[in-house]
């Protein structure tokens, strides 16, 4: 009898999982996310329906996890393009770049993400996600521009950044959203300085100049 070590049975249970959610993705970004029944999820993936009640106690719970795999990829799409670099501007128009990037702002990803709005308001699992997610996001625009504003001799009280963390992740939320619905809408980097112009503005610091000097030469 041959024994399978315990952490290889691991990673194909994750492996396995994470096939599940990657096709749960493709039928939402397809077809809206009434239609990611367990039936076309099972299709989507090649394997039984019996299979993912295995993994998932319900269809709900694959769909909350599915919307957090889709958030973390974003994410973790946006970190990998951040260079290490000391200077706080340079940080946060890297950030700015790498969220309007064609590999983020598309059609594919603004159809998954308005799919699964679809019932982000009535699931409170969805909700819950939703609201740790976009926690993450705030949080880590308030600390670039809590460093940028640092870096030119201002500071602000933690209820000033809040509010100017809360403004400049709507403002590039809702670019991102355009961006991806309508590309052909927008002449090649508009979409980045629109944002970077828009977030300078917002927090009262000429990233515009900034970056014609340092990235658009």
């Amino acid at each position: 009898m041959t024994i399978v070590p315990r952490k290889v049975k691991g990673r194909k249970s994750d492996r396995r999982r994470q096939s599940l959610i990657d096709a749960t993705l493709a039928v939402i970004a397809r077809d809206g996310v009434r239609a990611a029944t367990v039936r076309t999820i099972a299709a989507e993936a090649n394997v039984t329906q019996g299979l993912i009640r295995y993994y998932f106690q319900t269809k709900d719970e694959l769909i909350t996890h599915a919307y957090g795999a889709f958030r973390d990829q974003l994410m973790q799409y946006i970190v990998s393009r951040q260079p290490k670099v000391a200077n706080a501007k340079d940080r946060l128009i890297h950030w700015i770049e790498a969220l309007m990037a064609p590999q983020l702002c598309n059609s594919k990803q603004i159809s998954t993400w308005s799919g699964f709005f679809e019932i982000l308001l009535h699931d409170k699992a969805m909700i819950e996600s939703h609201t740790q997610n976009y926690q993450i996001v705030r949080q880590s625009m308030k600390a670039m521009i809590m460093e940028v504003l640092k870096e030119e001799g201002r500071s602000a009280t933690d209820a000033e950044l809040r509010r100017l963390s809360i403004a400049c992740t709507a403002l590039l939320s809702g670019v991102w959203v355009e961006g991806g619905a309508i590309p052909k809408a927008f002449h090649p980097n508009e979409l980045q300085r629109t944002g970077i112009e828009g977030v300078g503005i917002l927090i009262g610091v000429d990233l515009k100049t900034y970056y014609s000097e340092h990235f658009r030469k």
